[in-house]
């Protein structure tokens, strides 16, 4: 924790910078777009960011679509978006000067994002942290660096298939689909910018830099886990696909008004009784009201389809807007089913000036998406467009490097074909130096319900800080509201969800009625002895009880609080009520998601929970670096609909450049063709295939056995595949139903063909060696089931390993605990807030 010659500073003392929090921190980008998000997002806050390009440039910079639809290496929109704010070099790497030049700005550098396989050209990590030995590596790719598929192709498309998500997301009918805009590689990029920030803390106060290992299956495996391990070994249940609704919210879905979609989901039973007073006074049905309605979600279950009829009845009476105002005015979570260019003209996101003009020397002045989250004090900001081929050269390897203009020309240079040493990559081996994680010695205290807020506790207590739950009893998480599916007859039991398993193990947990002022002062004296506070309650309830920024930053000057809300602490609609799905909904990612003949697709594991979460882990990791060099701490704004916008920042580039609303794509791909999800043998058995480049098609097809005279003939070239996309589905998915899907995939990897089977939670859990030789799946001690299955936290920090310390704990397990030791209560007078009802035990 932060103390000493700090402590005195308040939090209206500090003025607000106008740099980032990351300031002063220096990252070296070798990523594709495999990392470059996490590159993005390390800018965004501050860091110098130095991309280092091949003198021929990244891969990335070939990725389609173009600024108005012309392929050039300064027009491709996804690499305008993700290197936005970042210097860019060239250098060869395996020519000794560009080794030089690279072992040079190594020595300055905090963290190194590799996509290019560093240790393949001389870099291992051994080399790399006798250069540096405070360097954090951040390894980003799709398999993980070790087991034994680390070596195999992949792709979005492959990761999603793997992990989980794919299965999940469609309608029954149709093939499993994907998100839109590459959220396997957004999410592991954040995941990787996260690690690296904690491990920058752990080198800080180590001296001792470490390798991180994120692998982009693993974490779709985890931010899908709504529909993973755990609700799969506690109701053998495999999620399948289930349209625009929810299997775990009823009602849910997509509902048509008189203008458009409007999405609805009730979470918790005065919500229902909410829902149901509003539909029997306006179309007069009795019926809605029968107390059998009533309870938790898993009550209303078997009459899902005969609610959806009474809501429907409902909103068809309304516009879209209409609905949206009346809903969030009786608190009910209903919002928009948004198009792209809805966002352009949304009063809420214009209230807060989230998109900004950047102006780049190929495409002019642009609009761009903006910031995931708002810190106070450091303000997030765009510094410069996306660099240009080698833009910086003269500035870096010149003026910092001192090297001459035919010294910068050498290191471009081509090596010799005898200098080129392309080695396998090798499985860095690498001790563990703390048991204890790289955030041990934090506290954190959370007011959070749901997922998105309590998931980044979860992450922080992974990585060894103590986690600290404020609850109520008298307004219980709705994780807490858990029936056991073979056990109804038990009610309600408030430790057996396996979601709080997966949002709140290796927390301790304690309940006070903050509505009493006693109770307010004890959070109070629990926040001055913490670092952090993590809070998602809706807008203005902490401010109610006396416990919004401004109160606890007067006990605890140097701390840092994120507010994770739906809409963020500003503007028109601050304040509505939202789930995950409501954000998904909102966003434009539903809009954009599945196939064309859809009106649109929902994720079943509520996307913009977990991609918020972690996008929050990284703002306070940030934070808390700006802290350590300036002692300030700070509030951190997060609106959920803004970070889940910005992730979506690739795809809409295409409206904000071209004038075009994305398309949904299905499983297609602008730069592979074919790509597809393909049906195989057995009962929804399929195999995701994507061939980039020329040679894996005809891989591909002679594998198939295709017609040898289309391959080299009519769909020779790309752009004749890519035209006759439909024609070449039909015959590729005519060969895979003959195939095993496993068989089918390690037949195409083979022979350098990207495929994947898409995976359920079953085939992870009992047919995946790649997770089981990486330890996926974390087995947990349980305080009342004895031991309990959960996905993992894959930040791969290979020298600061975390662990959960277990879970199960019930409302106020740890009271005793943390008022009495922590706080310092004496034996009576924690038994008269006991009997007052202050502290609820």
């Amino acid at each position: 924790m932060v103390r000493g010659a700090h402590a005195a500073k308040t939090a209206s003392d500090a003025p607000t910078s106008t740099v980032g929090a990351l300031a002063g921190r220096r990252v070296l980008e070798l990523a594709d777009a495999r990392g470059e998000y996490c590159g993005k997002l390390l800018a965004d806050l501050g860091a110098d960011v130095i991309k280092i390009e091949p003198p021929g440039g990244a891969s990335s910079r070939d990725k389609a679509p173009f600024f108005q639809d012309r392929p050039h290496s300064d027009g491709s929109l996804s690499f305008l978006y993700l290197n936005a704010n970042k210097r860019g070099i060239t250098l060869e790497l395996q020519s000794s000067g560009g080794a030089a030049a690279f072992e040079r700005l190594l020595a300055g550098a905090d963290i190194v994002i590799d996509g290019v396989d560093l240790d393949r050209r001389g870099f291992d990590w051994d080399r790399l942290s006798r250069l540096n030995p405070r360097l954090v590596l951040a390894c980003i790719t799709d398999f993980g660096l070790t087991g034994p598929w680390a070596n195999l192709q992949g792709a979005d498309l492959t990761a999603h298939a793997l992990g989980g998500s794919a299965v999940c997301l469609g309608e029954p009918e149709d093939p499993p689909v994907v998100p839109p805009a590459e959220q396997a590689y957004v999410m592991a990029s954040t995941y990787a910018a996260a690690a690296s920030l904690a491990a920058l803390h752990y080198a800080q106060e180590s001296g001792r830099g470490q390798l991180i290992d994120v692998s982009a299956v693993e974490t779709v495996v985890s931010f899908s886990h709504v529909c993973g391990a755990g609700k799969y070994l506690e109701d053998d249940i495999v999620p399948r696909r289930f349209g625009t609704g929810l299997v775990a919210s009823v009602p849910s879905g997509a509902y048509p008004c008189r203008d458009g979609l409007i999405y609805l989901m009730v979470n918790r039973p005065l919500h229902w009784q909410a829902l149901a007073r509003w539909i029997n006074e306006t179309t007069g049905n009795v019926e809605v009201l029968d107390p059998m309605f009533e309870g938790p979600s898993s009550i209303r279950q078997p009459y899902r389809e005969l609610l959806d009829i009474f809501i429907r009845e409902l909103t068809e009476r309304f516009t879209v807007d209409e609905i949206y105002r009346e809903a969030q005015r009786r608190h009910l979570a209903m919002t928009p089913v948004a198009s792209a260019g809805d966002l352009l003209t949304d009063a809420h996101l214009r209230a807060r000036g989230y998109f900004e003009t950047l102006t780049h020397e190929y495409t002019g002045a642009l609009r761009y998406p903006g910031a995931p989250y708002r810190p106070a004090k450091t303000p997030w900001r765009r510094r410069s467009a996306a660099p240009t081929l080698g833009r910086d050269n003269a500035d870096i390897l010149g003026d910092e490097l001192g090297l001459t203009e035919a010294e910068i020309r050498e290191v471009q240079a081509a090596p010799t074909a005898d200098a080129v040493r392309l080695t396998a990559r090798a499985d860095p081996v690498v001790r563990p130096d703390s048991n204890d994680g790289a955030l041990a010695g934090i506290r954190v205290v959370e007011f959070t319900a749901g997922m998105a807020g309590p998931w980044i506790g979860r992450f922080m207590a992974w990585a060894g800080a103590e986690v600290v739950k404020v609850e109520s009893r008298k307004f219980p998480d709705v994780t807490r509201l858990y029936i056991p599916p073979y056990q109804p007859e038990l009610g309600v039991q408030d430790a057996l969800s396996p979601w709080f398993t997966d949002w709140n193990a290796g927390k301790r947990f304690v309940s006070l009625d903050l509505t009493k002022p006693d109770a307010v002062d004890l959070a109070k004296q629990l926040v001055a002895r913490a670092d952090i506070v993590i809070e998602n309650y809706s807008d203005g309830v902490l401010a109610k009880l006396g416990l919004d920024y401004d109160a606890l930053a007067a006990v605890q000057p140097n701390l840092i609080m994120l507010s994770s809300t739906g809409y963020g602490a500003t503007g028109p609609c601050k304040g509505y009520i939202t789930w995950g799905p409501n954000i998904e909904a909102l966003s434009s990612m539903v809009r954009s998601s599945g196939f064309a003949h859809r009106e649109g697709a929902v994720t079943q594991y509520a996307y913009p929970d977990p991609l918020s979460a972690v996008h929050g882990l990284v703002a306070l990791l940030a934070a808390m670096d700006h802290r350590r060099r300036t002692g300030a701490g700070q509030h951190i704004d997060m609106s959920q609909y803004e970070a889940t916008v910005s992730a979506m920042g690739s795809a809409l580039m295409e409206l904000l450049a071209n004038g075009r609303e994305p398309a949904r794509r299905g499983n297609r791909s602008h730069n592979a063709f074919p790509q597809g999800v393909y049906r195989t043998l057995g009962e929804d058995r399929w195999c995701a295939i994507s061939c980039e480049t020329d040679e894996q098609w005809v891989a591909l097809a002679r594998v198939l056995e295709l017609d040898g005279a289309d391959v080299t003939g009519r769909f020779a070239e790309r752009l004749q595949r890519e035209s006759a996309a439909v024609e070449i589905d039909r015959q590729i998915e005519e060969r895979t139903v003959a195939f095993d899907p496993y068989d089918l995939m390690h037949r195409l990897q083979t022979v350098g063909v990207v495929a994947a089977v898409v995976q359920d939670v079953d085939d992870q859990l009992h047919r995946d060696p790649q997770l089981a030789a990486r330890g996926m799946f974390e087995e947990l001690d349980h305080r009342k089931k004895g031991k309990v299955v959960a996905p993992g936290i894959p930040l791969g920090m290979r020298a600061t390993p975390g662990f959960t310390r277990g879970t199960g704990s019930s409302v106020g397990e740890d009271n005793a605990r943390i008022f009495k030791g922590l706080i310092g209560l004496s034996d009576e007078a924690y038994d008269r807030l006991v009997r007052t009802g202050v502290i609820e035990d």
